[in-house]
């Protein structure tokens, strides 16, 4: 048993975020960006068994972004680690999330938050 992350980089996820009148009249872009946090795994079984559905991870990301207009991705950052770590049983989860129509209107090149959960 060895200590493993699996983590999943800039998924694209449309969704209802944001605090202003026009963010919650339509859906915008934001990228979500995980890892997962294992004490134990078997890396040394080479059978689906042992390891994590990244298509199911991809699925449960876009389910709770999906589930409500969210005013802050700080708190869609603590709800996606939340339920991807009761999903995989995961030790913690670390969310990034950034959001590009924020920082195209600051001039930025991003904006983003990390939750750790």
């Amino acid at each position: 048993m060895q200590p493993l992350e699996i983590g999943i980089e800039r998924l694209k996820v449309r969704m209802s975020v944001g605090i202003y009148k026009a963010e919650k009249k339509k859906q915008q872009e934001v990228f979500v960006s995980v890892v997962l946090r294992f004490a134990e795994a078997a890396v040394d079984k080479d059978a689906m068994q042992y390891s994590v559905d990244y298509d199911r991870l991809s699925a449960e990301i876009r389910a709770v972004a999906s589930a409500r207009h969210y005013e802050l991705i700080e708190n869609l950052a603590y709800h996606t680690g939340a339920a991807l770590k009761n999903l995989a049983r995961a030790e913690s989860v670390s969310v990034r999330i950034d959001k590009p129509l924020a920082a195209k209107k600051n001039r930025a090149e991003t904006i983003w938050v990390n939750v750790t959960v």
